[in-house]
């Protein structure tokens, strides 16, 4: 079995050099290091990530607007609990940015990134049972094999930042191992279409994925 993956790899792709505070913010949302209802104290904030207060204070104004974080006159600022709308409108947005990419991939991909592919799934099978950070980083991964060619920068950018804002929602949810056993089949079905040449199946089989999570990820927040 392979070692558990290092937490500030899990989410390196969405987290490129382009990436502000407000998405640092949101990974650690998104790997639990808060959950709902915690306290999110601006110099405790600036010190974890070596900044000034005002920055974290206009982070968390954003982050607010956004639905992530509430604020009292009282408490201060916390993070919010998630409802099942807000969930929904992200996966819509990936499911309509998610077959965009890869319509253009199906007719650009080489034997390579195939290759890649099956290395990064064969890689999410070797994880032990409860390394759900390693899970999330090699998913990551594995979209962003695809995706990264993409000529459209701008669609990519909101592809990171909406996909891991999807994440923190997810953030102090378990992925049961069935889940993870069923993604890792509908990951296994985009490259047996992708190496038979079959680019319509490959994006169906996408679009399938995509479905699947959302209907796994309702269950559990609504």
């Amino acid at each position: 079995m392979m070692a558990l993956v290092d937490t500030e790899l899990a989410f390196s792709v969405l987290l490129g050099r382009e990436q502000g505070l407000v998405e640092q913010i949101l990974a650690d949302i998104a790997l639990g290091t808060f959950v709902s209802g915690n306290r999110l104290v601006t110099a405790q904030l600036a010190e974890r990530y070596g900044t000034g207060v005002n920055p974290v204070r206009e982070a968390l104004k954003q982050l607010e607007g956004e639905g992530f974080v509430t604020s009292q006159k009282n408490s201060g600022a916390r993070v919010a609990s998630f409802e099942y709308t807000s969930m929904r409108d992200l996966f819509e947005i990936l499911q309509l940015l998610e077959p965009y990419f890869m319509a253009w991939f199906v007719d650009h991909y080489s034997d390579e990134n195939v290759a890649q592919l099956d290395q990064l799934l064969q890689q999410m099978r070797g994880l032990t049972a409860n390394d759900r950070v390693g899970f999330l980083h090699l998913d990551n991964l594995f979209h962003w094999e695809m995706y990264r060619h993409h000529y459209n920068k701008s669609a990519l950018k909101i592809w990171k930042t909406k996909r891991l804002m999807l994440l923190a929602m997810h953030g102090n949810l378990a992925v049961s191992r069935t889940r993870i056993e069923h993604s890792i089949g509908e990951h296994q079905q985009i490259i047996d279409a992708l190496r038979a040449g079959k680019g319509a199946q490959s994006v169906q089989a996408l679009a399938l994925h995509l479905s699947s999570s959302e209907d796994y990820w309702s269950k559990l927040i609504r």
